[in-house]
């Protein structure tokens, strides 16, 4: 029961692996995330967070991204692919956009693809929206001009340390 900020955090406490650690070798089948990211007070707010695969295949490395929880209630359609917010940055100010995203974003995620005979790990990655870039500040508040392909906005990306899962 997670009706409560108290019981989710007592909950994780208790049964949860925290970031950098182990997974127990899988008796009752896959994996569950809790996922939680807030947005810097001072920032876009969130676009979504992703919980990022990795393994070895046939001594190659795979990876594969899920989207774990989007803003603007958004889905993940059939094939994976989210549709992307229209939050762009104002160019004649700099300013982001404030009346898209999510300031706050939490899910429970579980692997669907998982299979307890493959190790691997398993990491977050929250995606905020767009803000300016310092090229743009640069051309705002200096006169530098830059060329037309020269990026203006980035979007910044925080991410957890991976948890693994080992066969034992």
């Amino acid at each position: 029961d997670y009706n409560s900020y108290e019981a989710m955090v007592r909950a994780g406490m208790q049964r949860g692996v925290a970031m950098g650690g182990d997974l127990p070798t899988a008796h009752d089948g896959a994996p569950t995330f809790m996922v939680w990211a807030s947005k810097d007070p001072m920032g876009p707010n969130l676009d979504r967070i992703q919980i990022i695969k990795g393994w070895v295949e046939n001594g190659e490395m795979k990876e594969r991204i899920y989207n774990a929880a989007l803003s603007d209630n958004r889905e993940v359609q059939s094939d994976g692919s989210v549709t992307p917010l229209n939050a762009p940055v104002n160019l004649e100010t700099g300013a982001f956009t404030t009346d898209k995203g999510a300031p706050e974003l939490s899910a429970v995620w579980k692997d669907p693809d998982f299979d307890p005979t493959q190790q691997a790990f398993y990491y977050t990655r929250v995606i905020q929206l767009p803000t300016a870039r310092w090229t743009l500040y640069d051309e705002l508040n200096a006169g530098v001009k830059y060329p037309d392909d020269v990026k203006r906005e980035i979007v910044e990306r925080a991410w957890a340390s991976p948890i693994w899962y080992e066969v034992n």
